[in-house]
């Protein structure tokens, strides 16, 4: 089985840390939602309003966490290709081995087919 690289691993790191934050996106989006009592007090309305222009933090958070997904997936496509390449090569190398190895194949018997005449 084969080790994780440290890009990969960065990788990975870069796609759970996007995905956490959407997920806090959309966490403080929900919060500030329902935040009962003075609207002048709600700093989560007050955020969404003076810097995201009226669009909800839950929206980006789905954002994120839709670029994470999908990050990791071809995060996770390109590592498997690259394994899977590895491992081919290596049986490729196995068998050009293999061959060079082995001797001549001799034949020490033929087999021969006869067709025979239906009797009448």
């Amino acid at each position: 089985m084969k080790k994780v690289t440290n890009k990969e691993f960065i990788w990975y790191l870069v796609c759970g840390l996007i995905g956490f934050l959407g997920l806090v996106s959309v966490v403080f989006g929900i919060i500030g939602y329902h935040m009962s009592g003075n609207k002048d007090l709600n700093f989560i309305q007050k955020f969404e309003e003076n810097v995201l222009h009226d669009f909800q933090l839950r929206f980006l958070g789905l954002i994120f966490i839709g670029i994470a997904v999908a990050l990791a997936i071809v995060v996770l496509l390109f590592n498997a290709k690259k394994a899977d390449r590895e491992v081919e090569k290596k049986v490729r190398r196995e068998q050009r081995i293999a061959a060079q190895s082995s001797k001549t194949i001799e034949v020490k018997q033929a087999v021969e087919v006869v067709e025979e005449q239906p009797a009448e």
